[in-house]
């Protein structure tokens, strides 16, 4: 909220100069953008008296303002009846995504591989709590009767399957260990890893190999191959992956699309200015 009020003062500083009157502020506008402000950073959400006490309003008063954000979709309550930000969210968001050059260049390599692979090939941004879907493609050629498919702003777990090992592959050693001593695996399905050090080995490797896979471990008869976007500094900035039935997407066929995934994550990322 800081950066914000700082650009407001400014435009009040240009209006004083010019000599127009300065247009007054909006109270319950400013408290929504605080509100957000505050669920963007609080991992588990927060409660409604947690959002009372830190914007110093009446609960009468925020539920109004929780409710019209939440009909927008702009928020929406947890199973324990927390608050966190909802999908509309990351549609605004999509302006930034693309500023910033990444669905500009993803898109493409993501039609060639959907082309290509004949799955689904989603990309998405790392956040706290998880890996948001950003864009979704698929074959626009023949396509199977069944095929997977998720909107933009779903939240995948940030321990799910191929995914979250690449995730955790982008982090040093300590914080992956610090993070699972307080976070238990998943059990998903019954192919998922949920030993500790089983799960901490199979991180090493995604991090040597640049890739992950994952075979039935976050959905039942389902697999996926991931592989991490760069910037211009190295850091993971998003992922890129592609997810199949198990019926047809195994064997040779991950092995098919492994190749040609690496392939297109790093043109994505030399594109953002990674040097690889």
């Amino acid at each position: 909220m800081k950066e914000r009020n700082v650009q407001y003062n400014e435009l009040l500083s240009m209006s004083e100069e010019s000599g127009t009157a300065p247009v007054a502020p909006a109270p319950m506008v400013e408290r929504a953008f605080r509100l957000l402000d505050l669920l963007s950073v609080a991992e588990e959400g927060l409660t409604l008296s947690d959002l009372a006490r830190a914007l110093n309003m009446s609960k009468g008063s925020l539920h109004g303002l929780l409710k019209t954000l939440e009909t927008s979709h702009v928020i929406e309550q947890s199973d324990e009846r927390r608050y966190v930000l909802g999908p509309r969210i990351y549609d605004l968001a999509q302006i930034y995504v693309q500023r910033a050059g990444l669905r500009h260049f993803a898109l493409p390599a993501m039609r060639r591989l959907a082309t290509n692979i004949a799955e689904t090939v989603f990309l998405g941004k790392i956040e706290q709590n998880g890996v948001r879907i950003v864009e979704c493609i698929m074959d626009e050629g023949e396509r199977p009767a069944l095929r997977i498919s998720a909107p933009r702003g779903t939240r995948v777990h940030l321990l799910a399957g191929a995914t979250g090992r690449l995730v955790l592959a982008s982090w040093t050693a300590a914080q992956r260990e610090a993070y699972l001593k307080t976070h238990a695996l998943p059990r998903f399905t019954k192919h998922s890893i949920t030993d500790t050090q089983q799960f901490l080995h199979a991180v090493e490797e995604v991090a040597r190999m640049g890739i992950s896979v994952d075979r039935e471990e976050y959905l039942d008869g389902v697999n996926a191959v991931a592989a991490p976007i760069r910037s211009a500094n190295s850091t993971v900035v998003a992922l890129l992956w592609i997810v199949g039935f198990a019926s047809n997407f195994g064997g040779e066929a991950i092995e098919h699309a492994t190749q040609q995934l690496h392939n297109e994550a790093e043109t994505i990322s030399r594109s953002l200015g990674a040097s690889l």
